[in-house]
């Protein structure tokens, strides 16, 4: 990631931070502005520090996606696709999960672009054409890396599906806690407008996390049956 695109992830991970500290310092009970704001802030400057890279290894056969800490290795044989816009990449694997670097990627693009190079400038091509010549060179291992692929993307659902429904019990209760500090409309406005949203977000999270529980499910059942039917 270019020095210019990490400036602008700053800027703007540092307007949700300073939306959060607004909204828990009017509107949740104090005992939680002092935890939340510093584990917040704690968050960003590991965001705005990170490691962001996106590393290409023709020896090795693969790409490696870098974010802080964590590192997916990707083998050139499972990429399907590599979109590089001004403000990231996106790269998507053989098992339909894709990954996406940079603050603005394509799928989160606002009103506006940044004038700033991203640092991914023609890695789409890269990847592509390693990808091609991998795919070339040994079809069968391709094929059957595709298949271990779908089984880890069916592991991957229920750790997701886990993730959304922790969510969405925290956005619930959330809800549940929000309070009003201060008289008057706009005050009431703001606390009805805040239950409804952190509500519906709660509800949505919890849903997708059980859908996708319930398409994994049937998806292994589906398998089975034809394993041995």
């Amino acid at each position: 990631m270019s020095r210019g695109l990490r400036a602008v992830t700053a800027a703007h991970g540092l307007i949700y931070l300073g939306l959060l500290v607004v909204v828990m310092r009017f509107f949740f009970p104090r005992v939680l502005f002092l935890p939340v704001s510093v584990t917040a802030a704690v968050l960003y400057v590991a965001a705005c520090i990170a490691r962001v890279q996106v590393v290409l290894d023709r020896a090795a056969g693969e790409v490696a996606i870098i974010a802080g800490p964590w590192t997916r290795h990707v083998r050139l044989t499972q990429v399907e696709r590599v979109t590089v816009a001004r403000s990231g990449v996106e790269i998507r694997i053989a098992d339909g999960v894709t990954y996406g670097v940079g603050p603005l990627r394509k799928r989160r693009r606002l009103w506006w672009s940044p004038p700033v190079r991203s640092g991914f400038e023609e890695m789409d091509l890269a990847i592509m054409q390693a990808s091609a010549a991998a795919r070339a060179a040994d079809p069968d291992r391709a094929a059957a890396e595709d298949a271990a692929s779908r089984r880890a993307a069916s592991r991957g659902k229920v750790l997701a599906a886990s993730f959304a429904c922790g969510v969405g019990l925290l956005s619930l209760t959330a809800a549940a806690v929000v309070q009003q500090r201060a008289n008057g409309w706009l005050g009431h406005a703001v606390v009805v407008l805040l239950r409804i949203y952190f509500w519906a977000a709660g509800a949505m999270a919890v849903l997708v996390g059980a859908g996708l529980l319930i398409s994994t499910w049937r998806n292994r059942r589906t398998a089975r049956q034809h394993k041995y039917g």
